[in-house]
């Protein structure tokens, strides 16, 4: 039976299975055809895996920005070409003088904005070519720096060479490369050996759902229990409301004209992305065009909003 309703699951993903084989298995369990993930998970990583399927997977793109919260354990004294710990050791050093009080200040030095460099064994394009492509036949390039950004970086525990780490952090984040950057600085090298992602927006590990609890939910039939709505996913965008008899213009890909909408945010700034909503029913994500003072001067007809994505 083929399950027509639209959503996201919350999936618990295990270490060793990719992103991709767990979204196939959802697709299996549930019957549908159409499903994407938010943020790809390393095969070595465990944790939550947003799944969209059927016509959720049009806010894919509104999700994968959202900042993440994750777990981190690293072992100092070896990089590795990977930097975690299925790739091969490159340099070893003894760790030993890198105590607890030394990891804690190098950690306060990864906070806030910084420019981290992905790893040559990642799903970056160079001219088309992912790196990991390039780097499993031995060649290295060199790599724009990308933007990112630290929201807090907590130190939970040090056993021997194996340090716990608690990490938020902007989309496009690579904790393994952070591993690796932290070693550096302390001097000893180290790289990533387990992560868990922890949170990603409202997804969090209490209201995710393994393979296993999947399969048991369909069964017994309770599997809506585990499904999150596309409104409730999208609560972080706000929210502009138009008329109910304007919902078929729009989702025919007619542009909000002043006269369409009903309730509307006072202020806002040029690039804000709202949700669009007619009574409790999702119809889009919109951009708007101007502020609100540009806006005050529009006419009934007048368009400050273009639409990004329709869901009706």
């Amino acid at each position: 039976m083929k399950y027509t309703m639209n959503g996201i699951l919350n999936i618990y993903k295990p270490s060793g299975p990719s992103s991709f084989a767990v979204v196939h298995s959802v697709k299996k369990i549930i019957g549908v055809r159409k499903a994407g993930h938010i943020g790809t998970l390393d095969p070595l990583a465990e944790g939550i895996l947003p799944v969209c399927f059927n016509k959720a997977t049009k806010i894919i793109q509104f999700l994968t920005k959202l900042s993440k919260v994750y777990t981190a354990t690293m072992l100092l004294g070896a990089a590795t070409d990977t930097q975690d710990a299925t790739g091969k050791i490159i340099s070893e050093k003894d760790a030993a003088a890198a105590n607890e009080a030394d990891v804690k200040a190098v950690l306060r030095n990864f906070q806030g904005d910084l420019r981290q460099v992905p790893p040559m064994f990642s799903a970056k394009k160079k001219d088309g070519v992912p790196l990991y492509k390039l780097a499993r036949n031995g060649i290295t390039i060199d790599r724009q720096a990308a933007a990112i950004h630290i929201y807090s970086l907590e130190f939970l525990e040090k056993a021997g060479n194996r340090v716990v780490f608690r990490v938020h952090c902007s989309a496009g984040t690579y904790v393994r490369t952070l591993c690796h950057d932290i070693g550096a600085q302390l001097g000893c090298g180290a790289h990533m050996l387990a992560l868990s992602r922890d949170r990603i927006g409202d997804f969090n590990k209490t209201n995710s759902v393994s393979l296993e609890g999947l399969q048991a939910a369909k069964r017994n039939g309770t599997l809506d229990e585990n499904i999150f709505r596309m409104e409730q996913v999208l609560g972080f965008l706000p929210e502009i409301r138009i008329k109910n008899n304007h919902t078929k213009a729009v989702a025919n890909g007619t542009a909000l004209s002043k006269s369409f909408l009903e309730t509307f945010p006072k202020q806002f700034q040029p690039g804000t992305k709202f949700r669009v909503s007619a009574g409790s029913h999702l119809v889009a994500v919109v951009e708007s065009l101007t502020d609100q003072d540009d806006f005050a001067r529009l006419g009934p007809e007048g368009v400050a909003f273009k639409l990004k994505r329709v869901f009706a």
